[in-house]
C-alpha cells in the first residue's frame, strides 16, 4: 500500500504496524542489585523499596479495512504473585491454559492521551507468541480503538509522526 505522509509530504510503501518499547516507563537501568531486565520480562526495586514486575506484550489495535492489525509491543506490571507463575510456566504448555493475569500498562503511546496505568489483561497464549495485552473497559480513546478497531486514515495518523521520530532518533 502506497501513502502520502502529513509530515513530510512524501509517498511511502507499505505501513509499519509494529511499534515496540524496549522497556516499561521508569526503567532506566539496574539501580540496585538483583534488578534486570530481558526481552520480555523485568524486574527492579522501585525508589519506595518495593519490588515491581513486568512482562511485555502486544496490545492490539484492529485496522478492519486491511483486515490485519497495528501492534504495540508494550509492558504490563503484575504482582509479585502473577509474575511468579508466568516464570515457573514459561517453557510450559499448561501457561496456555492460564487465567488472564491483572496489570497497569506500563507504557505511554503516543497519539492518545496518557495511556500510563490504564488497567489490562495479560491473556497468555501460544508459547511462541508473548501475552496479548488486552485492556479493561473505560473511557479512554486508547480502550475504544483497540475494542472497535481503527480506520487507515487513523492509522495513518498514528504512524506518519513516529516514523519521522524513528528516522529523527535513530
Amino acid at each position: 500500500m502506497r501513502w502520502t505522509c502529513s509530515v513530510c509530504g512524501e509517498e511511502h510503501d507499505g505501513l509499519p504496524l509494529d511499534w515496540a518499547y524496549d522497556s516499561p516507563t521508569y526503567w532506566d537501568g539496574p539501580r540496585n542489585d538483583g534488578d534486570w531486565i530481558t526481552p520480555d520480562l523485568c524486574s527492579w526495586t522501585d525508589d519506595v523499596g518495593e519490588r515491581a514486575y513486568f512482562i511485555r506484550g502486544v496490545l492490539q489495535v484492529p485496522v478492519p479495512e486491511l483486515a490485519d492489525s497495528l501492534r504495540y509491543g508494550v509492558w504490563s506490571s503484575l504482582s509479585e504473585k502473577s509474575f511468579e507463575r508466568v516464570r515457573e510456566l514459561w517453557d510450559d504448555q499448561a501457561r496456555t491454559e492460564e487465567q488472564p493475569y491483572f496489570g497497569w500498562l506500563m507504557n505511554s503511546l503516543p497519539n492518545y492521551p496518557d495511556t500510563l496505568r490504564l488497567p489490562a489483561d495479560v491473556v497468555t497464549a501460544d508459547l511462541e507468541l508473548r501475552p496479548d495485552i488486552v485492556l479493561h473497559d473505560g473511557d479512554h480513546p486508547l480502550i475504544r480503538e483497540q475494542q472497535e478497531g481503527i480506520t487507515v486514515e487513523r492509522l495513518l495518523e498514528i504512524v506518519g509522526p513516529r516514523l519521522h521520530e524513528v528516522a529523527l532518533d535513530g
